[in-house]
């Protein structure tokens, strides 16, 4: 998540909620370091635009001709269209990596993963009353979109920049994403696990304010979550991924 310097990670609010910055740290909200590094077996030409489906309706999104790639190998995921019928999400590693969710309705929808990390991709989506996000990872850096009205939107900082995360160490902006179901609504964080001198780790997370249903994000309030924790404490490993409670992850192959 965009996170300043050894500050805290970051919160998503899916219900739109919020999330906070450290103590002197950088503006969390700025921009994280540059990170630059569909489905049967007919392949697709342009898989960004393809299957960008108009808008969601009693229907649900308007079926498509894109095939689900056959290396993709999909998962349930709840109903991101409203339509009463189950989705599912998706990987695929034909003509490039492609994060993708085929509605019940007939309809799928790609998200061009521009992550430049060479190792397992990985990707998981999020369903709350007033946002659906989705989040991809490269087990370095993480980022941040909103599916609104059967099309992928890159959610971006104050800056007009992508809005991103930092996995396991890899930047100085955090070490991993959370979401939790606190206060009856859907949270995501920006999760900061900081090494001190001693050897133990304290964790911390930021919380993040979605606006306009997850076209922008910005920083909310920090909290503690544990202090004194040694390396091996499962609480330091949770706050190096990028998870979100019972969510499904699908990955890459990693090859």
């Amino acid at each position: 998540m965009r996170h300043p310097g050894s500050l805290l990670g970051f919160v998503l609010i899916l219900t739109l909620t919020a999330c906070g910055s450290p103590d002197p740290a950088p503006d969390p909200a700025a921009p994280a370091a540059s990170t630059t590094p569909t489905t049967s077996a007919p392949v697709f030409a342009s898989p960004s635009p393809t299957g960008a489906a108009t808008q969601e309706t009693s229907n649900g999104c308007p079926a498509n001709d894109v095939p689900v790639p056959t290396d993709a190998d999909p998962v349930a995921i709840g109903d991101v269209d409203r339509d009463g019928r189950p989705d599912t999400a998706f990987y695929t590693e034909a003509n490039g990596f492609y994060y993708g969710i085929r509605t019940g309705s007939g309809a799928t929808i790609l998200l061009d993963d521009d992550l430049a990390g060479p190792g397992k991709h990985n990707g998981w989506t999020s369903i709350r009353e007033k946002a659906t996000v989705t989040v991809l990872d490269d087990s370095r850096t993480a980022s941040l979109h909103a599916f609104i009205d059967c099309a992928f939107v890159t959610t971006v900082d104050h800056n007009g920049e992508p809005y991103r995360f930092g996995l396991k160490g890899f930047s100085d902006y955090g070490t991993g994403v959370q979401c939790t179901d606190d206060n009856g609504g859907g949270l995501l964080y920006g999760v900061l696990a900081k090494r001190r001198n001693d050897g133990l780790y304290d964790i911390t997370r930021t919380q993040i304010l979605l606006e306009d249903s997850g076209r922008a994000a910005r920083n909310g309030p920090t909290d503690v979550v544990a202090e004194g924790l040694t390396a091996d404490d499962s609480q330091v490993a949770l706050a190096m991924r990028s998870t979100c409670g019972e969510a499904p992850i699908v990955s890459t192959s990693g090859r």
